[in-house]
């Protein structure tokens, strides 16, 4: 089928399967631009989360230690809770002093730097906004020799907002100490990532797609017009001389003879046949009038 079809259509063919995978390349580029920006986002949530968690770890850490030390032998539950309150209730830390501890026993709490009206209530139903109970999960966990837990909590002129604690067992207690982090700064920092790159990827592309088209409508289509005309034009002349030829006209004037590409080797191929025709036939007129 490709042999049926003339020069121009075969060009013009070529440039759009030119023009399409040019195309096909803008569009890897960007699902793999957007893959990029989605691994770097990842990535920075997951670093961002893991810091939180070993300062967390520590802090709670440190200070477990510590409340220990300082009840080791106490019995007496008022003067522990007293020793508590004043080594844990006016700490704050991280940034914004949004780090607090709290205490529990089992799911009652007993020291809650944040929110001590809840002190000696049992929270055993306390669930977030997504049905976790807060409490339960804490005490298993710390139960369990420690760990982490995220959930929604009451983020002061924010609302809920998605917090990570860290929780363990005071030792040699009964109590359970634990920290927490807003992480909601996480979801904004991988907003911000997001915005940056996405940004960036279609400011470069939108760039980038005005250069092209800048240059195909400028370079590309008035070369594909120009290389068809250069072909077309020569090819047909040739064919019509051909043609006379055929017939029996052998004067016609062969041009393009000075071309160094195919289209210069066929006309002086043709001026040669042309030539050739001439010599054999003024020699058979010769012939035919010795007769």
């Amino acid at each position: 089928m490709w042999k049926n079809f003339n020069f121009s259509v075969k060009v013009i063919v070529l440039v759009c399967v030119l023009t399409l995978f040019a195309a096909l390349t803008g569009v890897g580029y960007h699902s793999m631009s957007n893959q990029i920006r989605d691994i770097g986002i990842q990535n920075a949530g997951d670093e961002m989360l893991s810091g939180y968690k070993n300062e967390l770890k520590d802090i709670v850490d440190v200070m477990a230690s510590t409340l220990a030390a300082a009840t080791e032998g106490e019995t007496d539950v008022k003067e522990i809770h007293k020793t508590y309150s004043k080594l844990a209730k006016g700490a704050r830390f991280f940034p914004d002093k949004s780090g607090y501890f709290f205490i529990f026993e089992e799911e009652v709490s007993f020291i809650h730097a944040s929110q001590p009206e809840l002190e000696g209530k049992d929270l055993v139903d306390l669930r977030d906004v997504n049905g976790v109970f807060v409490i339960q999960e804490l005490d298993k966990i710390a139960k369990a020799g420690g760990g982490y837990l995220e959930y929604y909590w009451d983020k002061p002129g924010k609302g809920n907002q998605p917090k990570l604690s860290y929780t363990k067992m005071i030792p040699d207690s009964p109590y359970s100490i634990g920290a927490g982090v807003y992480i909601d700064d996480i979801e904004e920092r991988e907003q911000a990532i997001f915005t940056t790159m996405n940004d960036f990827t279609k400011s470069f592309l939108t760039k980038w797609a005005v250069i092209l088209l800048a240059v195909f409508f400028v370079v590309v289509l008035p070369l594909t017009f120009y290389m068809i005309k250069s072909m077309t034009a020569p090819l047909a002349r040739l064919t019509e001389i051909a043609a006379e030829y055929s017939r029996g006209a052998l004067d016609s004037d062969i041009e393009y003879t000075d071309r160094k590409d195919e289209i210069g080797a066929l006309s002086r191929a043709i001026k040669r046949l042309g030539s050739s025709t001439r010599i054999v036939m003024k020699k058979l007129e010769e012939a035919n009038s010795r007769r």
